[in-house]
């Protein structure tokens, strides 16, 4: 059975390492666990800055039993006339892909973004990611545009 629910402080390392992985799958060298934990506290402390949702699953052995996360940040704009979320990580094991677990997250997800005052929840998804396009368009997202980044 697999439960849906708001991390918890307790969930740090397994939801750690499943954005670790995520990082990986997309191609890039994960951070450090220890330099990705503190930000993990921040948002499961509920500080009002964001959340994070996972799956937990009894039968899952690998990753504490969890089997999928996603984390949320809060933002304010001018355009969305306040708050608003963004999905930055999003991440569901393999065997458990295709199975409604990425969608219940993805509800859970959205209903708390709202339920915390957000009018509007944007993301990102990777070059290739034709699957997770699909994925968020049954959910109801719609293509605004390409996303872009600078570090200095």
């Amino acid at each position: 059975m697999v439960n849906v629910r708001l991390a918890q402080p307790a969930d740090r390392a397994p939801a750690v390492e499943l954005v670790r992985r995520l990082l990986a799958e997309l191609g890039g060298t994960p951070p450090p666990a220890a330099d990705i934990a503190p930000v993990f506290d921040g948002l499961a402390a509920g500080r009002g800055d964001g959340f994070i949702v996972i799956a937990e699953d009894e039968m899952a052995e690998d990753a504490g039993g969890l089997i999928a996360v996603c984390t949320v940040s809060f933002l304010t704009a001018l355009r969305s006339r306040g708050r608003y979320a963004i999905i930055q990580e999003m991440f569901v094991e393999p065997a458990a892909r295709s199975g409604g677990t990425g969608g219940a997250v993805l509800r859970f997800a959205l209903q708390h973004a709202a339920a915390s005052g957000c009018s509007l929840v944007e993301l990102g998804t990777p070059f290739d990611g034709s699957r997770q396009i699909e994925f968020y368009r049954r959910a109801g997202f719609t293509e605004v545009g390409a996303r872009l980044r600078w570090r200095p």
